[in-house]
């Protein structure tokens, strides 16, 4: 009988250190994932937003030179410029959300909502599922905006190369220019509607 009981306390201590070891683990994970994150959009925020200031600052005398020669082109450049001051609120809003963040405050969250965040995990068919399950925490809300500096940092390159494409033509750099701000737009609705979503709602 002695036995019987020396075995099953070995065999309970090794599931619960299996067990404890797995909790650290997947603690590491998320504090590993959601910091190196953290620290990529940090860097994207020291130089996005006065990139894309330069330029919105650059189009904007395009616009000014466009209305004093009375150029067809000037509804294009006005488009432009508003957007990409659009987009300027955008990233200094968020780059204003990601520079409050720091390694204590991913801890926190992490302390807070580990419980939370370890039920999602054992209930998730992969990483994508567990980020859909999280919607709504602090985790899932840091998550988010370290993505949606990146997202911003996108739109303005893609924006930019499309401004610089074919310059030796004025009139292939007009319609490109005009093309980008449509995607410019869509994809700015749908930034704005997602980052209500988690912040707004």
């Amino acid at each position: 009988m002695k036995k019987i009981v020396f075995v099953l306390t070995i065999l309970t201590f090794g599931f619960l250190s299996a067990q404890q070891e797995e909790t650290q683990i997947f603690a590491s994970q998320l504090y590993n994932q959601s910091a190196i994150l953290l620290n990529s959009a940090k860097n994207q925020c020291k130089e996005l937003p006065q990139k894309n200031k330069a330029l919105a600052n650059a189009v904007s005398e395009l616009y000014k030179k466009a209305l004093e020669h009375k150029n067809v082109a000037t509804n294009v450049f006005a488009n432009a410029e508003y957007l990409l001051n659009f987009m300027q609120g955008n990233i200094e809003k968020s780059c204003g959300l990601v520079n409050l963040a720091n390694d204590e405050s991913i801890k926190l969250i992490i302390a807070q909502e580990f419980v939370q965040l370890l039920e999602k995990k054992k209930t998730s068919a992969s990483f994508e599922d567990f980020i859909d399950k999280i919607y709504g925490t602090e985790y899932g809300k840091l998550l988010y905006l370290t993505s949606s500096v990146s997202s911003l940092e996108k739109m303005y390159t893609k924006w930019a190369a499309k401004m610089v494409s074919n310059r030796n033509d004025i009139k292939k750099t007009i319609s490109n220019i005009a093309a980008a701000n449509t995607e410019l737009n869509k994809e700015l609705i749908d930034f704005n509607k997602t980052f209500k979503l988690y912040y707004e709602k």
